[in-house]
């Protein structure tokens, strides 16, 4: 009898088991429920991080997220800093995006040949690398440009950072959730 109650159990839940993960992927509201509640939230390291600026060019639009350098249990020594163009009618066959990422004065243009997806760079500084990823999407491109961690001397990063690096010490909503910390709205 207990074995036949056994195994009654264990054909009962993996009966139910395909039913709830049918369940959530196609109720989304349930989804998005248990998703809050238990704080769960899409990794930068995916998503390119929120987006800290957005510049509007009349025929396109620009998105630049904030520099990521999150890693599992800390950050990482290297990170990126995700840019994105999106056509309001279209977009340029080239696009010039100058970007100052430590508020350092330190500024550098992004050009991105939206016919073949190459990128350059023009007065490079030291802390990013040099080959980017791009992406191309139906209705625009992404270019994640890495960077290495550390990019402003000692004294400056010591004090309030300026530019999209300091937007996320200014902003407390863009500045990472530790591990177990749930995020207060």
């Amino acid at each position: 009898m207990a074995l036949k109650i056994k195994n009654t159990g264990y054909a009962w839940a993996a009966l139910t088991t395909p039913a709830m993960i049918l369940m959530l992927m196609y109720n989304e509201n349930l989804s998005r429920a248990l998703i809050s509640a238990f704080g769960l939230r899409i990794s930068p390291r995916f998503s390119g991080g929120e987006i800290v600026r957005t510049a509007d060019h009349g025929r396109y639009r620009t998105n630049i997220h904030r520099p990521v350098f999150n890693g599992l249990t800390g950050d990482r020594k290297t990170g990126f800093i995700q840019v994105d163009w999106e056509p309001v009618t279209s977009l340029p066959e080239t696009i010039r995006e100058e970007l100052d990422i430590y508020g350092n004065a330190e500024k550098f243009i992004v050009i991105l040949n939206s016919a073949d997806g190459t990128v350059s760079y023009e007065n490079k500084p030291f802390y990013v690398a040099e080959d980017p990823i791009v992406s191309h999407f139906h209705s625009g491109w992404a270019v994640r440009i890495g960077l290495k961690k550390g990019g402003r001397n000692k004294e400056e990063r010591e004090g309030d950072q300026g530019g999209l690096a300091g937007a996320a010490q200014r902003n407390p909503s863009l500045q990472s959730q530790k591990p177990g910390e749930s995020r207060k709205r």
